[in-house]
Parts: C-alpha cells; structure tokens; sequence
C-alpha cells in the first residue's frame, strides 16, 4: 500500500521504460537545483579553499615547539652531569646531541616541509584578490594577498610545490578547493595549450642566425 502511494505522488507506473521517465521527469528539477546550490558562489568574500590537513600541521609545530622548550629547560641539567667527574662522556655528549637535536634541528626541518603548505584560501570577488594563509617559523598564519596574474606554475615543479604566487612556492590539494574553478584558473587550465611549435618562416630565421 505505501508503495502504490509513493508511485501515485511520483506519477510512476509500472511500464517499464515509462516509469524511468516519469521518475527522472518528476526529480530533474530538484537535481538541478542541488547542482545549482552545490556549485554556486556568494558575492561576497569567501573562502574558496581548507587544507586537509591544517590541524595536523599546527599540531606538528606546536608539539615540535614544546619539545624545544623543554630541550632548552634541559640544558643546565645536562650540564651539570657533563661536570661532574664521576659521568661517562660518550653518554653524555649523546644525549646531549639528541637532546640538541630535538631542541633546535627539528623545528627547522618541520617548518622547511610545511612552510608551503597552504591552509586556506579567500577570494573577495568585488576586487578579484585572493588571500592565501600558510604558517610561519611559529605556529602563526602569514597573509599572502595576490591576483591571478600573480600566479606562476613552474613547468619543473620543485619539492612540495605546486604553483607560486608572487615568486612564493606554495602546496596546494586539488581535491581541497571548494570551488574547483578556481583551481583551475591557477593552474592554467581555462587558457588555451600552447604547443611552442615553431612555424617555417621561424626556422629558417634561426637557421639563417645559426
């Protein structure tokens, strides 16, 4: 009974390539319009991109940042062990090295894998500016303001690079852009291909130089 009153509300009956019709008929508006919700942007500032893994990266350096502090809380104590007549120095110049390490090498090391990573993104489309976020040495977000035209996409790309804005490596997730357009206006991709084919005229020029 719940059936028969599901196919009257819907118009469905049951002949086959019909019923597919009507069905599809009856749900195409209401498609259409969670497309039309899904893909359209507000006019006003927006965020167009959220890294995935934002938290994680924060959580990296502030874990790496007290790790340091209390590397640093420990130098005296090592210190007064190293004195003391009575310790082993092999030991003792290893932990200091590792302790050194923890201390100051790996908060380097993090911020060289992570300082291109961009956190989100804001787009003001009354201006057409972009506003990328990335964190610096600590674990606080520096501003990048930026336009299209100030986006470059090495053919090369380097290590954890993706695009560059204003000669500023940057990584970002393509899967991570909210409207995926816009992805595609970093990238280059709306423009058409140049193949960088020479024509004749061109090539007797350069025989010609040659």
């Amino acid at each position: 009974m719940k059936l028969d009153s599901v196919k009257a509300a819907f118009g469905i009956c049951d002949s086959g390539n019909d019923m597919s019709r009507r069905f599809r008929d009856t749900t195409q508006p209401f498609c259409n319009l969670v497309d039309a919700v899904a893909m359209a942007a507000p006019d006003v500032p927006h965020q167009i991109y959220k890294g995935m893994l934002t938290k994680q990266v924060k959580a990296v350096k502030t874990f790496s940042f007290g790790t340091s502090l209390i590397g640093i809380g420990m130098q005296p104590i090592l210190y007064e062990h190293i004195s003391a007549p009575e310790s082993s120095l092999p030991l003792m110049v290893a932990l200091y090295s590792a302790v050194g390490i923890f201390t100051f090498v790996t908060p380097f090391l993090i911020h060289f894998v992570t300082k291109k990573y961009v956190t989100d993104i804001m787009f003001d489309p009354a201006t057409e500016q972009y506003q990328a976020s990335a964190y610096k040495f600590f674990p606080i977000k520096r501003k990048i303001t930026f336009k299209l035209e100030d986006i470059t996409v090495p053919d090369v790309p380097g290590a954890f690079t993706t695009l560059c804005v204003k000669n500023i490596p940057l990584l970002c997730s393509p899967s991570d852009f909210l409207y995926p357009k816009h992805y595609i206006k970093f990238m280059g991709y709306d423009k058409p291909v140049d193949y960088q084919l020479s024509t004749p005229k061109e090539q007797n020029k350069d025989n010609t130089k040659s």
